[in-house]
Formats: C-alpha cells, structure tokens, sequence
C-alpha cells in the first residue's frame, strides 16, 4: 500500500462548519458513547475522521441526557457511527485510488449530522446556523434559496419546516461537497496515472536504445560520437526534467491545496517532471529532423535544447493546472 503518512486522500466533509455539528475542531474523546478505536490512525483522511467521529460521539452524549431525548434514536445513530470505525484500518492501492471507504465513512457521518438536526431545539439550531450557511457557502452559489431562506423571527414560530429548512440546506451542502471532493480525487488519479504512463514510457525508450543498435533517435554532436546512443538519450531526458523543474517550480511554491490532502500541487509537480523529458526528446529530434531552424553541434548545445524544450512542457501540462485551479477555487477563496 501507498506510504499512509503521506497518503493523498480527500476528505469529503470539509470544510465543515466549526459548531458541534460541523467540522473537526472539537474532536477530543468520544465521550460516553465511545468511539472503540485506540491510538491514532496514520492515514490523513482517517485521521480526520476519527476526529469527527469522536466530536459526534461528544454531541450524542449530551444529547443524550436531555430529559426530552429519543435514546433509541441516539442509540440508532451511535450504532450508524460505529459502522464507520470499521474502514478506519489499512486497505490497498486500487481502494486508495477508488476512495469508496472514504465516501462511506463520511456520507455516513453527513446522514448522522443531518438526523441529529431534529434531536435540537430551535435555539440551538438558530446558533447553528451561520456555521451551517458559512460552510455551505464554498459550494452554493450565494444566491442559491436553499442558502438564503432563513428568517430568524419566523423560522423560531415553525419550528418543524425550520428543522426541514435547515435539513435541506445541510443535504445540499453535503452532496455539493461529495462531488466535489470526488472531482478532486478523479482529477489526482489522471493526473498519477499520466505520470506513471510517461516516466515508463521513458524507461522504455532508454531500455529499445540500449538493446537496438542500428536505430538511433538523437543523433550525437561531433564531441560525442563515441557515446552510446542509450546513454545520450538518458542525459537528455534528465536535463529535460530539469528544465521542468525550472519551469514548474514558481507555480509549485504559489500553488495551494485549499486544506485538502490530496496534495495536488505535488500531483501537478510530479505530471511536469514526467512529460518534460518526452517534450525534450520531441523538440530535440524536430531540431535534428531539420523541422527547426537551429543546429546542434555539441553536447552541451544539445542538453541546452533539452533543458529549453523541457521547460515548454508548461504548454502541455497547462491543462491539468487549469482543471485544478478550477476546482480548488471554491475552497481557497478568502
């Protein structure tokens, strides 16, 4: 399995609002009901759901002891809740990538947020509120009726349609952010598996240079012509990373992730280093195929071009850097 301390995972439910029933900034001991795991999980996104669990956990409890609870529904939901605990261990690469314990872990823990609205006072949730709308916010449109039709004074005198209202708000919010933590996710996967594509393809052009002899795809300078062809080609596609590291290191350093872990900077990063030395071959066999007007007469000439080539691959990659600014607006914006 992929190194958990630095697994890349989402986390579907936040950010959440800091009120009890929102994100984890509370998430202490499980309180009376208990969360039943014991000791810290390694991965990112389990780590955030242990602390959401045990802030439940916490609210359950007090909820528990009002003299107008439901104990058979807090029971129910404390049960929901302990249903999760049972994906908090170590699953494999395909389930890293396909994230399905993640979206079970918190779509259950969003049904759970949702059910608790109506074990709450009115007053409660009037409190609660502006957690709610603040957090829904990075994912609503501002003019959306499900975010704005609250009125304090009126909802107070309906206190069933003002559970509703608040259930519906919290529903959209939750399914907004689903989608968009599995767009994040989708988007971290292609963006891995063309890395993976390009760096093989890399290996093997190196591997059918080194094993075919008649067939040469960079012609060496006159200061090499002893060099093996193999091995030309190698420095090429390292001085092509390197100049695909110059180019993408500004963007890199700028570039951030909104609070979430799938690290997608470092995804992006990773995309650059990979197509670099591929656009560096490219370019460098359209310089020698004449298709350019520019020469190539030593070896430190031809890694220059490389590096210069190497560098363009911003033109390639421009695409994944887009998608990801696209996505990540709504979660980085002040």
């Amino acid at each position: 399995m992929i190194d958990q301390e630095t697994q890349p995972e989402g986390t579907p439910g936040t950010p959440a609002p800091a009120a009890p029933a929102g994100g984890p900034a509370s998430g202490g001991g499980a309180g009376s009901g208990g969360s039943g795991g014991s000791g810290v999980p390694a991965a990112v996104w389990q780590v955030r759901v242990r602390t959401k669990l045990d802030d439940l956990y916490q609210q359950l409890s007090g909820l528990e002891t009002r003299a107008a609870a439901n104990p058979a529904r807090v029971a129910a939901l404390r049960a929901q809740l302990s249903g999760v605990e049972s994906v908090l261990g170590r699953s494999g690469v395909v389930e890293w990538l396909r994230g399905g314990k993640l979206e079970y872990a918190w779509q259950s823990i969003h049904s759970v947020e949702r059910a608790m609205v109506e074990l709450r006072t009115p007053e409660e949730l009037l409190g609660l509120l502006p957690a709610y709308q603040a957090a829904a916010a990075q994912f609503l449109k501002a003019d959306d009726k499900v975010l704005t039709d609250f009125d304090a004074s009126a909802d107070a005198a309906a206190p069933v349609r003002f559970q509703a209202k608040v259930r519906a708000l919290l529903l959209r919010y939750h399914s907004a952010s689903d989608e968009f933590h599995e767009s994040v996710r989708r988007l971290r996967n292609r963006m891995l598996g063309l890395s993976v594509f390009a760096l093989v393809a890399e290996a093997l052009m190196v591997l059918v240079q080194w094993r075919s002899r008649d067939v040469q795809l960079l012609k060496p300078p006159t200061d090499a012509a002893g060099v093996p062809a193999w091995r030309l080609l190698f420095f090429v596609l390292i001085a092509g990373a390197l100049g695909a590291f110059i180019s993408a290191l500004p963007s890199m350093i700028t570039s951030r992730s909104g609070g979430l872990p799938y690290k997608l900077p470092f995804q992006q990063g990773l995309l650059k280093l990979a197509i670099g030395p591929l656009v560096a071959v490219v370019g460098i066999m359209l310089v020698i195929g004449g298709l350019v007007e520019t020469t190539v007469n030593s070896t430190a000439a031809l890694l220059g071009v490389a590096i210069v080539f190497g560098a363009g691959q911003q033109a390639v990659t421009a695409f994944a850097d887009r998608r990801a600014s696209e996505l990540l607006a709504p979660v980085t914006k002040s």
